[in-house]
């Protein structure tokens, strides 16, 4: 699927297990979910692909980095739970997250950057950074997984492996992709809306 289906299901699938009931808990749902719904995509080789992935990324970028901002100004969770383990730690986690990110950028696409070794390697260096935004995050990356194993396009899940697989359902960029997006936009706004009323 394209970006914006994997930012509403995976926003949505995040806020549906994740069930925050104020804004403070929401926050690193969303920074967490905004990151993984689409860091996948970091080794998009179509040139269409890659500059919509692109634009889509530096948005949810924004709006996780929104997110962090007012979770400082309210004094909230994500920076709360950052240092856990001591400030070596934290910088040994950010730069880990950062060379993983550079590594799925440039490799094949539906390689490394869709596999589970990807998801453990990115969570785990999360972790070490923001706790709190772990969870979310893989949830959301997950949900990218899922729905781009619907897809016409095998995924290599078990990199290093060669072997990919695929459901072979869809095609990312058709009718597919908009109903998903419709569909997960409403999950999101539903879920919200129900948190926000509980």
């Amino acid at each position: 699927m394209m970006a914006k289906a994997h930012i509403a299901v995976g926003m949505a699938a995040a806020f549906t297990i994740m069930r925050p009931g104020s804004i403070p808990e929401a926050l690193p749902v969303v920074t967490g979910a905004a990151i993984g719904c689409l860091i996948c995509d970091l080794d998009c080789e179509n040139p269409r692909e890659r500059t919509e992935s692109s634009h889509y990324r530096i948005a949810m970028a924004v709006l996780a980095a929104a997110a962090l901002i007012e979770d400082h100004l309210i004094g909230s969770g994500i920076w709360k739970s950052a240092g856990r383990y001591g400030q070596y730690v934290w910088f040994a986690g950010f730069a880990a997250f950062v060379l993983i990110c550079a590594f799925a950028s440039i490799s094949k696409h539906r390689g490394f950057a869709h596999s589970f070794l990807a998801l453990a390697l990115e969570a785990a260096s999360l972790w070490l950074v923001f706790p709190v935004t772990a969870k979310p995050f893989v949830i959301a990356f997950l949900s990218h997984q899922v729905l781009d194993l619907l897809n016409k396009k095998p995924i290599r899940l078990f990199y290093p492996a060669e072997k990919g697989f695929r459901l072979g359902l869809f095609y990312a960029d058709r009718f597919a992709n908009k109903a998903f997006a419709a569909v997960g936009t409403v999950w999101l706004i539903a879920v919200i809306l129900i948190s926000a009323g509980a």
